[in-house]
C-alpha cells in the first residue's frame, strides 16, 4: 500500500478515475461508429452487435479472475497491466484491416478494462482509510458515467472527421 504521506489523494482518485473512464466508454463508444465500421469492414449488424458483446463479456471474465488475483499480486500491478492493455490494444484498432482482427482487439481490450475495473475499486480499498472509501469510491465510479455519456459524442465527432479507427486511437 503506498505511503499517504508521500502520495497525493487528489493524484490517485484522478488516475482511477481515468481509468474507469477509459474502461467505460469502450463500450459505449461503438454505438456510433458501428456504421462507419459496417461499412469499412462489410459485416452486418449481428456481427456489429458482437463487436460489443466482446468487449463486455470479456470485461466481465477478466474482472471476475484479476479481482482476485490482485489480492495475491498487489493492486498496482494489475493497474499497470491493465493499463498498458487497454492502450495497446486500443492502438492496435487502428491497424485491424478485418472483421476477425478487430473482434480480437476488442477481445483484448475486454480484458485490460476488467483489469482496470476490478483493480481500481480495490485501489480505492487499500489506499484510503474506511471513512474516506465512500467518497473515494463516488469519485472514481463517476468516471464510468462519464465515459459512458461521453463515449457517444467524442466516438461519433472523430469517427466522422477522421474514420472510426480515430477514437480508439485518442483513447489509448
Amino acid at each position: 500500500m503506498p505511503n499517504p504521506k508521500t502520495s497525493n489523494p487528489y493524484l490517485i482518485l484522478f488516475a482511477l478515475w481515468l481509468m474507469m473512464f477509459s474502461a467505460s466508454s469502450q463500450l459505449i463508444i461503438m454505438v456510433p461508429i458501428l456504421p462507419e465500421i459496417a461499412a469499412t469492414l462489410g459485416v452486418n449488424a449481428f456481427w456489429q452487435g458482437m463487436l460489443l458483446t466482446a468487449y463486455a463479456l470479456s470485461l466481465g471474465v477478466s474482472a471476475l479472475i484479476t479481482g482476485p488475483a490482485s489480492d495475491r499480486i498487489g493492486r498496482r500491478l494489475i493497474l499497470l497491466y491493465g493499463t498498458i492493455l487497454m492502450a495497446v490494444t486500443l492502438t492496435l484498432h487502428t491497424v485491424a484491416e478485418s472483421y476477425v482482427l478487430l473482434f480480437s482487439m476488442r477481445l483484448l481490450a475486454g480484458v485490460g478494462g476488467g483489469m482496470l475495473t476490478s483493480g481500481s475499486v480495490a485501489y480505492v480499498g487499500d489506499y484510503f482509510p474506511y471513512e474516506q472509501r465512500g467518497w473515494a469510491n463516488g469519485w472514481v465510479m463517476s468516471g464510468t458515467a462519464f465515459g459512458q455519456v461521453a463515449g457517444i459524442p467524442i466516438g461519433k465527432v472523430l469517427a466522422t472527421g477522421f474514420g472510426y479507427r480515430w477514437p480508439f486511437l485518442m483513447f489509448a
